[in-house]
């Protein structure tokens, strides 16, 4: 199927959820609040930063809390749309209330609504951003049966419309490329589930090219990569270095790799560039009592 006929099958994908229906602005017992299961794990330090913030405005005289939080209601209590770093921050400082929005939304709408409003605010990592379209997908297919189904499957490439389909609706609502989006999908569709586990929270989550590399080889050789990557002693110093490894090549160390790579970009600088660099070493002390071959 050529790329230009997917476009009947985007038209067709129209029953999409509403924008929720905000009630009202509340006070609300933060005790009375669901904030499980969440898609996105919650980041102490990045809460602690917004709890000292808000602080200071209370301290300064100002509103403690500048946007409200999102709240559906549910039975006697409440369940958290977005705002979990807001709720922690709270948490933290010993407030027992918070402002909130009162919307209505399914439980379908919730879980689109929290996706949502993580992915524009591009507040994400590689991983969590794909984490986060993947969920987005199985609910646009939920939500869009004949999008899921791809018309007819006698081509291979039919395969494809309903991630096409949902790539073309999720780039128009965030500003992502369609092609960013198809590659997310792709990433947590290929990616062990243990290994998404143990990369979280790890530096590897923003490196979208590490991430890819992963993605391509088995399950079993991912694991296996992420025991070299994490390893107490001499770790593997990239995704390419622990698959060398575990293929019984000869891998160098970090720290040979990261020299190896320095004095390759210092020796493509011009002279004087050269020379001031050099200049700055020696001012800096760098040299005092070493000698060649000293540090093996």
């Amino acid at each position: 199927m050529a790329r230009g006929d997917e476009a009947p099958m985007t038209a067709q994908a129209a029953v999409m959820i509403d924008p929720p229906a905000v009630r009202s602005v509340v006070r609300v017992k933060i005790a009375q609040i669901d904030a499980s299961e969440r898609l996105r794990e919650i980041s102490e330090a990045h809460a602690q930063v917004i709890a000292a913030s808000m602080l200071e405005h209370e301290t300064a005289g100002g509103r403690r809390q500048l946007q409200a939080v999102e709240l559906v209601q549910r039975g006697d209590g409440y369940r958290l749309v977005y705002g979990a770093h807001r709720l922690r921050a709270h948490q933290i400082n010993g407030w027992e209330e918070i402002d909130a929005e009162i919307v209505t939304l399914t439980d379908a709408g919730l879980r689109l609504r929290e996706i949502d409003e993580n992915l524009i605010r591009h507040e994400l990592t590689a991983l969590d951003r794909a984490r986060f379209l993947s969920e987005r997908k199985r609910l646009f297919e939920a939500l869009n049966p004949a999008a899921k189904r791809g018309g007819d499957r006698r081509s291979d490439q039919t395969a494809n419309v309903a991630v096409w389909s949902f790539s073309a609706d999720i780039a128009e609502k965030t500003g992502l490329s369609e092609r960013t989006v198809f590659r997310a999908v792709a990433l947590i569709e290929n990616l062990a589930p243990a290994a998404i586990a143990r990369l979280r929270d790890t530096p590897l989550a923003s490196n979208q090219a590490a991430l890819e590399a992963l993605s391509k080889q088995p399950h079993e050789r991912q694991l296996a990569a992420l025991d070299q990557l994490f390893a107490a002693e001499n770790p593997a110093p990239s995704v390419n270095a622990a698959f060398d490894r575990l293929d019984g090549k000869a891998v160098k160390p970090a720290a040979e790799l990261w020299a190896t790579k320095t004095f390759d970009q210092f020796s493509r600088q011009s002279a004087k560039t050269k020379r001031e660099f050099l200049d700055l070493l020696m001012k800096s002390g760098a040299f005092e009592g070493h000698t060649a071959g000293a540090s093996k």
